[in-house]
């Protein structure tokens, strides 16, 4: 299952690598100049900015308060092509229901010796001296194969994926930069097309799986706003913002009340002022990816938790921790 949605989002992934061209050409074309321009580049690395500003506000019928969400979130990213391997280091502040946390997170992606991918991740909370490393290992996924297929994509095959671009008619600049401005959306539409594919892919029908479908619910509504700026003279893509901040919140609102329903005339809603990420990106000769031996260490002596049960345990919190809290405070 793991491989086969993996693929679903590399194919997502991909459409951020279709850049430059001129209103004369195909999209074939342009894609093909894209190919040409990252056949030969060796590693890329990336500064990522993400920010969140969101409230619940709640009614008893009586009474009325706002419970605010903030985050905000800065990351370095460095990639390698040959090995594939990524590694991001960075930090979340998270204040939410009148309590701040600051955490700080690290991520080490690699390919393994048999050919599969390793991951490591850390994370450190505010009151944590110590933190925490996570493992998890698939030897069926194999992401030198699955960048070699995001790259053998055509324009075409990227509509049919669900992914449609629009070009903006006038060029901008980036940091001095002229670029193209490519902008396309990723809602629950488009998903539910990358899923269709990858079970034809499949022969398997992954929408009948209890957790994918349970995801879709609770994306339908969402859409995620994407723009690439790529260097007109390079074909490279330099930067990249996308934000939630269009999406339709009410299946999301409906299931927030009704797990409010015991609640007696209580009503609630979530606000999203704003949720967006905003990168740029420079390519060229990047160091050598190594995992920390600390994290090895913590691996062989099993001391990491498994990423599985780690990605579990965040849903469940997010399900039942954010629904009590605010329970506690109508009660208040």
């Amino acid at each position: 299952m793991k491989k086969k949605l993996l693929l679903g989002l590399t194919v997502l992934g991909a459409a951020s690598m279709l850049c430059g061209f001129d209103s004369a050409e195909t999209a074939d074309s342009l894609y093909q100049k894209m190919t040409d321009a990252t056949a030969d580049v060796s590693g890329m690395s990336m500064s990522m900015g993400m920010n969140l500003d969101a409230a619940i506000n709640v009614s008893d019928g009586t009474t009325d308060s706002s419970l605010g969400i903030t985050m905000n979130g800065t990351f370095d990213v460095n990639a390698t092509m040959d090995p594939v391997a990524t590694e991001m280091t960075g930090s979340i502040d998270l204040s939410a229901l009148g309590q701040g946390q600051h955490i700080e997170m690290k991520n080490y992606s690699v390919t393994a010796e048999d050919g599969g991918l390793e991951t490591y991740s850390f994370t450190k909370e505010s009151a944590d001296d110590e933190g925490s490393w996570a493992y998890s290992k698939d030897a069926n996924i194999d992401m030198t194969s699955l960048m070699d297929l995001s790259k053998s994509l055509t324009a075409a095959d990227l509509a049919d994926w669900g992914l449609t671009f629009t070009l903006a008619p006038e060029a901008a600049t980036v940091n001095g930069t002229e670029c193209y401005q490519l902008t396309t959306v990723i809602d629950s539409s488009t998903l539910d097309t990358v899923l269709n594919k990858v079970s034809e892919l499949a022969g398997e029908d992954l929408t009948s799986d209890a957790n994918v479908a349970t995801a879709m619910q609770y994306l339908d509504g969402l859409k995620l706003n994407i723009t690439y700026f790529v260097d007109a003279a390079t074909y490279l893509p330099v930067s990249m913002t996308m934000d939630m901040n269009d999406s339709d919140l009410t299946v999301l609102n409906s299931l927030i009340a009704s797990a409010l329903a015991s609640e007696d005339g209580t009503s609630a809603e979530l606000v999203l002022n704003d949720f967006s990420i905003n990168a740029t990106t420079s390519y060229g000769d990047v160091a050598t990816i190594t995992v920390p031996q600390e994290a090895i260490d913590a691996v062989a002596a099993g001391d990491a938790t498994s990423l599985d049960n780690v990605a579990d345990n965040l849903i469940a919190e997010a399900e039942t921790g954010a629904v009590e809290e605010t329970t506690e405070v109508v009660a208040e």
